[in-house]
């Protein structure tokens, strides 16, 4: 088997900051090197004899599909064997027991924590109390409110990168900025990379949040204006109106989906190399009939986000020979 070097070695994923662009890199490469391993029957034996002496539990407290499945796959490829709690309400937490309690708990049967929260700010309570009972239990972060999804910015990173799509080119996220925490870990990700620019692309309360722009260092520009925009991008980064956050406006949460929106009346202002993205679910920000365009690889992204995050676990673990 290959011998890799991942110069990675994080025993927890909780931002988009704690990532160097050497890290990034290095991820992408090992990400290449386990997907070629796995595509004989030989090498996934081998993949899967790796952490068959681990164990991980899904701790989502909001719903999920791709992410859920994508680590519950990824898992089983490296042979750790995996638990969830999905349903609050069939734990002690209707008991009353605190969820940093409950925490505590799956830390004396599991050696890695996959977390989705709707609370923002819970990943950071979490990494604090396994720090304090130094266990050594590893943590990811598979989504934080409407604040951040690491992981999947680092599948949008990788799909990216496959096509040389990373420096010196333009990237545009439209729809619902304001809430999408894949834009917000993507952006924070993107910042890393030199002779990249950025165009946060949506109404004027849709926008991209001042704390995310405060940290760029690269070049980005604000617009409502989506036709201006499409010819002049290698990357467009589709998301949906993030709803499920509610509080903060009042009136009803509406985007002209007529007007962001990739369609086949627009699809043909991309470069002809340009990709389009999209983190999942969809719901009219692209046309059905998108699909069949050699621009849309976002059916290429959601199975990419299985094969990186088998990579991130695989280096959480201290595995960079494969």
């Amino acid at each position: 088997m290959k011998t890799i070097n991942t110069n990675l070695q994080s025993t927890n994923c909780i931002t988009s900051n704690q990532y160097t662009l050497d890290n990034l890199l290095n991820l992408c490469k090992l990400t290449d090197n386990i997907k070629n391993i796995a595509s004989t029957k030989e090498g996934l034996q081998y993949l899967k004899s790796l952490l068959p002496h681990k164990r991980a539990i899904l701790y989502f407290k909001q719903a999920s599909t791709r992410t859920f499945l994508s680590f519950q796959n990824a898992c089983s490829i490296l042979g750790i064997s995996t638990s969830d709690v999905r349903d609050t309400s069939t734990s002690s937490e209707m008991k009353g027991e605190t969820e940093l309690d409950a925490i505590k708990t799956f830390s004396q049967y599991t050696d890695l924590i996959i977390m989705r929260h709707p609370d923002s700010e819970f990943i950071y309570e979490v990494s604090d109390c396994l720090n304090n009972l130094s266990n050594n239990t590893r943590l990811i972060n598979a989504g934080s409110g409407s604040n951040e999804h690491p992981t999947q910015a680092l599948l949008d990173f990788y799909t990216m990168y496959k096509y040389g799509l990373l420096e010196g080119k333009k990237i545009a996220f439209v729809g619902d900025l304001f809430r999408s925490r894949a834009v917000r870990s993507l952006a924070l990700l993107l910042n890393k990379v030199s002779g990249t620019k950025l165009y946060f692309i949506a109404p004027e309360k849709y926008q991209i949040k001042n704390d995310i722009l405060q940290q760029l260092n690269i070049d980005y520009e604000l617009t409502d204006n989506i036709e201006k925009v499409l010819p002049e991008v290698d990357v467009v980064y589709m998301v949906r109106l993030q709803d499920e956050y509610k509080g903060f406006w009042n009136g009803e949460d509406f985007i002209d989906t007529k007007r962001y929106s990739i369609n086949k009346n627009n699809i043909n202002t991309l470069k002809e190399n340009a990709i389009i993205l999209h983190p999942l679910p969809r719901r009219n920000e692209i046309s059905i009939e998108i699909d069949k365009n050699h621009r849309a690889k976002y059916w290429e992204q959601c199975q990419n986000g299985m094969w990186v995050r088998v990579a991130l676990i695989a280096d959480m673990f201290g595995i960079d020979k494969i």
